[in-house]
């Protein structure tokens, strides 16, 4: 993410530094010829088309990125993984690369495509007697970005061939290692892996203070249980009446 954010940058700085002296012609302007302005439209257009495909090679960067760091932690992986997890790193790197030279490559194209409006720009404006400028430096510049191109065009080839490879030889890898093994980094990402960790902790100190608090109760039972038998025990038995039986107490009982 820190290469993104350093190209992003540069790329932003550039146009700071390096801003065009072709004034743009006004579109809408009838004094200029519908053809010549069509014809500035469409470079317009072109640089338009190219800042969006850098600002989506740009995106696929960053994911690239997130992908390596998602699927390269360790709390993911089970133990004894140390091997595949380098060959993992290795192959993850290789695709942030690819899609390093291809934002490159995507900035390069948004240059050309903004010194090509320049160019056309200038162009136009001297064949309707709208300004004089000196085209060479323009056409020189367009000229000079055209083997940047190139030579990035060449670059990502050859990174093309090392990713293919990386990725046959991670793949195999990754199926001798697999087997039965249980691997959440596919399909588990940290930030769920770690609210799933937590919600288990949780899940696990609910039951535990469940099952103290059970335990607590069952003994607050047994010791009422027997508190209550021990003072069942304590009462005094009560003894046989000693009162005597009266004459009229007799005969009612035919004594």
């Amino acid at each position: 993410m820190k290469h993104l954010i350093l190209i992003l940058i540069l790329t932003l700085l550039v146009p700071i530094g390096c801003g065009s002296s072709v004034k743009p012609i006004d579109l809408h302007d009838p004094n200029v010829p519908l053809d010549a302005r069509r014809f500035v439209a469409d470079a317009q257009d072109a640089v338009s088309i190219a800042r969006a495909r850098r600002d989506e090679a740009a995106d696929r960067l960053a994911f690239a990125e997130n992908w390596q760091d998602e699927v390269t932690t360790p709390e993911l992986w089970p133990k004894g993984s140390d091997a595949i997890l380098q060959k993992l790193k290795t192959f993850t790197q290789a695709r942030v690369d690819m899609s390093e030279l291809e934002f490159e490559q995507a900035s390069a194209k948004l240059d050309l495509a903004e010194a090509k409006y320049d160019l056309s720009t200038a162009q136009t404006a001297m064949r309707n007697d709208l300004a004089v400028y000196d085209l060479e430096p323009l056409k020189a510049r367009a000229e000079s970005i055209r083997g940047e191109i190139e030579t990035l065009s060449g670059k990502i080839e050859d990174q093309r061939l090392k990713l293919d490879k990386l990725t046959l030889d991670w793949w195999k890898s990754y199926s001798k290692f697999a087997g039965d093994k249980e691997v959440r980094a596919f399909y588990v990402s940290p930030q769920l892996f770690a609210e799933l960790k937590a919600r288990d902790a949780d899940l696990k100190a609910k039951r535990a203070e469940k099952k103290k608090q059970d335990e607590k109760d069952a003994k607050d039972k047994d010791k009422k249980n027997a508190d209550k038998d021990a003072k069942k025990d304590d009462t005094p038995a009560k003894k046989p009446s000693e009162e005597k039986i009266t004459e009229d107490d007799a005969i009612d009982l035919d004594l």
